[in-house]
């Protein structure tokens, strides 16, 4: 199967466009950097995560699901825009969060709420055990009669990533248009599915930039084991025959802080000099930190200042207003 065969819904308003960043530029002295806005995908409030789920969503109903369930955290932008998904399609939504439910119900948790979706909590922190519970979830709603489909974290398979294939075909599109070449395209990276998506299209259509991904949470490795598997399966999923070798992967981790969801001093930082310089809004958990990891490889010099950067912003805005405090305190 190829791309152009695969069932797909479409949900997300595209292209999305490409904007200079002028007055950023200027503020860190070059490189010339462009935003590729994917917080306009539209859909539920957009970001990233509505390119996946187009494909996702529609193999759930080829598959006659009538529940769709997935999980992250209570901030968690793939869980919104799933929740939304369902919604749209008359479907029923269940997330489960790992940890308790916050004292307060503010940013992408109140649009939850919103949608009518059935929200669970594990109350346990660890992250690592919510793919077992998951599971547990759907294997009780099917003992129900429900017929659940199963997404993953951040919506994290080939399936998933076929979307950011079809994105890398989108800029490809653009950048022919634009008569434009970049040097690297940054990306926030948590689960995986975006940066591998970016890698199998970089690989397919040879566009001249190197895909650079910043994680907000996991190790550098852990994140090339992985993205070097979904890069694998995506590309055999798409009938591409294209080469992923891990030591090529670049996954810069210097810049999740104390751990996932908890904002930084640099990424708030960040969050501020765009938000004063372009009329941009980045979110503390995914692009605030990948724009703060961009700034600090411009300012050490190991991005040459006259090069030119494409930075994806993913959305994540509503997140915003779950972090007043520490926003207002910056």
């Amino acid at each position: 199967m190829n791309l152009a065969t695969l069932p797909r819904l479409r949900l997300a308003t595209l292209p999305t466009p490409l904007q200079r960043a002028d007055r950023l530029t200027e503020a860190l002295g070059g490189p010339e950097i462009w935003f590729k806005r994917d917080d306009l995908t539209g859909f539920g409030l957009g970001g990233n995560k509505i390119r996946k789920l187009e494909f996702l969503a529609a193999d759930a109903l080829a598959q006659g699901a009538d529940t769709l369930v997935t999980g992250a955290g209570p901030q968690s932008n793939h869980v919104r825009t799933t929740l939304a998904v369902a919604t749209r399609l008359g479907l029923k939504g269940v997330a489960v969060f790992h940890g308790s439910r916050p004292a307060e119900t503010q940013g992408n948790l109140l649009l939850d709420e919103l949608l009518g979706a059935e929200l669970i909590f594990t109350d346990n922190p660890d992250r690592s055990q919510l793919d077992d519970r998951l599971v547990a979830e759907a294997d009780r709603l099917r003992s129900a009669g429900r017929r659940p489909y199963l997404i993953g974290r951040g919506g994290a398979s080939a399936l998933g990533s076929a979307g950011y294939v079809a994105a890398s075909l989108e800029i490809a599109g653009q950048l022919a248009e634009l008569n434009l070449h970049f040097d690297y395209l940054f990306c926030a990276t948590g689960s995986g599915g975006t940066q591998s998506g970016l890698l199998v299209g970089a690989q397919w259509l040879r566009p001249g930039y190197r895909v650079c991904g910043v994680t907000v949470s996991r190790s550098r490795q852990e994140c090339v084991t992985r993205l070097a598997r979904l890069s694998r399966e995506t590309a055999a999923l798409l009938g591409l025959e294209v080469q992923i070798d891990p030591a090529d992967l670049t996954v810069y981790d210097d810049y999740i802080g104390p751990g996932y969801g908890i904002p930084t001093p640099e990424g708030l930082a960040a969050i501020r000099l765009v938000a004063q310089t372009e009329g941009l809004f980045l979110d503390p958990v995914y692009s605030g930190k990948a724009m703060a990891g961009l700034i600090d490889l411009i300012r050490r010099g190991q991005i040459d200042r006259r090069q030119k950067v494409l930075f994806l912003h993913t959305g994540g805005t509503p997140s915003l207003f779950a972090f007043a405090r520490e926003l207002a305190d910056d």
